[in-house]
């Protein structure tokens, strides 16, 4: 048997891991990963203990022991209470003390990589991380028992949580990187120790705390410094912040795009007749067709990102493009419903000014009405006013019939649109998505494309639920 089938993830593992006191429990196990968050804590996870600026977790250890948790990590300053707590269950908790609970579990979920062994892939990016994401854990699968970042656990604290979740099976992982402030990649690197670095994109996104494209770019590249001199950066040749990494990589680089000198070249991409995306790519001497479940030309770089850094795992490329047609859009990021009369596509996950232009293109390629349901893009920083009146005179120009703009820069949008020659739209500003989604209920008619995109923090989901309750979700066409 090999030796990683017999590691565990016991009190005494996190307690040298983390650096940290075993206060009891040595040999027991948490054989399902780790929780912060005890309204989804399973049985047989490890409660970490973690402190925030609207809770502290040290008020719900005893609540995770009432959900089965076998583990608790607790800053050195709560063991008496947690032991307390493990009372209630002494034979099967066990208790781990340390100075910080948040860097532990960054420690925790390093030696736990480290022992097991996985190949480690990341994925970055200003957009088009998430779905490059799942559309390489598809990829990787048809080689390697591989386990992927669950929707955006992308930070200091998902990163661990999903590394955690590794078993001995797993010959794989994808993680995906998110950050908002130089230094935070570096971070996670040193946790998640990647072979594999793939950069999607660089544009600007976060420029509220990082200033400039420039200065994003130089967080993003972290990942690709972090990379072992026998690792392999993806790189996507069309964009120049992106190329421009190159230089920085210890590393092979292999890349993707419609550059001709890609490694992966996108030689066409088309969208059919459903709306969907098509494309052929070409690998060496090799051209194979793509069919995916994907809407949005802007796709194909995604899906090439996620064809080439397969390759660079030792997955054979038509392997590889046959398992892209196999994987369906992440919820609320470009999913298509098929509502009984009209059709809504729900991007309400995030927006950025390259996500609403990619957006926007996919809704005007569509028949009969179009209707756009924006909300804010957040984290701009100075470049706010000027991106919400770029975003105007961008419906404008892709002749939108009906504008819904909400929140606290809805006036900036329907400025640059109003302020566009020959734009003729109905227009409607409101402040929250509560407003947004009674006046759409009146607006949408039957043969409408509905467009819902903003921010996370607007809460456009609202808009969303509202729309197929109106009309009755049919089928997902995604």
């Amino acid at each position: 048997m090999s030796r990683k089938y017999q590691i565990k993830l016991t009190g005494e593992f996190c307690a040298e891991a983390a650096n940290g006191d075993l206060i009891k429990g040595a040999d027991i196990e948490a054989v399902h990963g780790a929780s912060i968050d005890t309204r989804t804590a399973k049985a047989g996870q490890v409660f970490f203990a973690i402190s925030g600026p609207n809770f502290d977790g040290h008020q719900f250890m005893d609540e995770s022991i009432a959900k089965d948790c076998v583990g608790l990590v607790v800053n050195n300053e709560f063991i008496s209470r947690a032991v307390a707590a493990s009372g209630e269950a002494p034979d099967r908790v066990f208790v781990v003390a340390v100075e910080n609970t948040v860097k532990a579990l960054g420690m925790i979920a390093n030696a736990w990589i480290h022992v097991l062994g996985p190949k480690v892939v990341a994925v970055t990016g200003s957009v088009g991380k998430t779905t490059t994401k799942e559309l390489l854990a598809a990829c990787m699968k048809t080689r390697y028992v591989t386990l992927a970042t669950v929707g955006n656990l992308n930070n200091h604290i998902g990163l661990p949580l999903t590394a955690l979740s590794l078993k001995p099976e797993h010959e794989a992982v994808v993680f995906e990187m998110g950050m908002n402030h130089a230094g935070e990649i570096a971070h996670l690197c040193k946790i998640a120790r990647p072979q594999i670095g793939v950069v999607t994109y660089v544009g600007p996104v976060h420029l509220e705390g990082l200033g400039s494209i420039a200065a994003i770019a130089d967080a993003k590249s972290e990942l690709i410094s972090a990379l072992p001199k026998n690792g392999v950066a993806v790189l996507n040749a069309d964009n120049p912040h992106v190329i421009a990494m190159a230089q920085r990589a210890p590393c092979p680089v292999m890349t993707f795009g419609f550059d001709a000198n890609a490694t992966v070249r996108i030689v066409d991409a088309q969208i059919d007749e459903r709306g969907l995306l098509t494309l052929s790519l070409q690998y060496k001497d090799e051209i194979i067709p793509v069919a995916t479940f994907l809407v949005g030309l802007h796709n194909a770089a995604n899906v090439a990102a996620a064809v080439t850094a397969a390759i660079a795992a030792g997955v054979p490329f038509d392997k590889a493009c046959n398992a892209i047609g196999l994987v369906t859009p992440s919820s609320h990021r470009l999913a298509v419903i098929q509502a009984n009369h009209f059709r809504i596509i729900d991007d309400c996950y995030n927006a950025s000014p390259p996500s609403m232009a990619a957006a926007l293109q996919v809704l005007a390629q569509n028949q009969g009405r179009k209707v756009a349901i924006l909300g804010d893009m957040l984290e701009l920083g100075a470049a706010t006013d000027v991106a919400h009146l770029e975003l105007g005179s961008l419906v404008a120009a892709k002749k939108i019939d009906v504008l819904i703009a909400v929140g606290k820069y809805s006036d900036r949008i329907v400025l640059g649109a109003k302020d566009s020659q020959g734009f003729e739209a109905e227009v409607y500003k409101v402040d929250d998505a509560i407003q947004a989604a009674k006046i759409a209920e009146v607006v949408v008619n039957k043969g409408d494309t509905v467009l819902v995109k903003g921010s996370r923090g607007v809460g456009l989901d609202i808009v969303v639920k509202a729309l197929e309750s109106l009309s009755g979700r049919e089928e997902v066409s995604n």
